[in-house]
């Protein structure tokens, strides 16, 4: 799956988008599940603007927030 095919990709500006593939790549590889997180089992990308934020939803009920410092946490 391609990151334009998942619904919010589109609203992200380029620094967002950068910032998404980094962010994501590093995330993944500290999983011991990363197949859980696929871009094929992400639901939804969001602008979370109250935590600077994007917002990651996917299909196991979590939200995975993304920072412009380079940071995730999940949503609780």
């Amino acid at each position: 799956m391609e990151w334009n095919q998942i619904p919010g990709y589109d609203q992200l500006d380029e620094d967002q988008i950068e910032r998404l593939s980094l962010v994501y790549a590093r995330h993944m590889d500290t999983l011991d599940d990363p197949a859980a997180y696929a871009k094929e089992n992400i639901l939804e990308i969001k602008r979370n603007q109250e935590q600077h934020s994007l917002a990651l939803y996917f299909k196991n009920g979590d939200v995975i927030n993304y920072t412009p410092e380079g940071e995730w946490f999940k949503s609780v």
